[in-house]
């Protein structure tokens, strides 16, 4: 899972440096409001924790698909039909980080 926000003049996406599992983590982590620079236009913005997203990382998925495929690979050489437990693997990835995304976005903290 990243997180990310929005430009509001390029509407390029921002990407938030925080391992934050959830909302309330990231406001402890940061406040209310934090500051974030925009890469692509240089922009200096002011943004509310709620206005941050959480978004899957596909490279932990294809890191999944990848081990998932050695693995079946190797199992199926060796053991032979076994392998086939092996496809479940990318799967738990994928699951994983859908769960994270949905309980960080399913949440949104008061504005004071």
């Amino acid at each position: 899972m990243k997180l990310v926000a929005y430009c509001s003049s390029c509407k390029k996406e921002i990407k938030i440096k925080s391992k934050a599992p959830t909302r309330p983590d990231l406001q402890m982590q940061r406040g209310d409001e934090f500051k974030v620079n925009c890469q692509n236009c240089g922009k200096m913005e002011k943004k509310h924790v709620n206005e941050v997203r959480a978004v899957t990382n596909n490279t932990i998925i294809l890191i999944g698909i990848v081990i998932g495929i050695f693995s079946a690979i190797f199992l199926w050489l060796f053991y032979g039909g076994i392998a086939t437990v092996s496809f479940v693997i990318p799967l738990l990835f994928w699951q994983q980080q859908s769960n994270a995304t949905k309980s960080f976005n399913s949440y949104m903290i008061r504005r004071k």
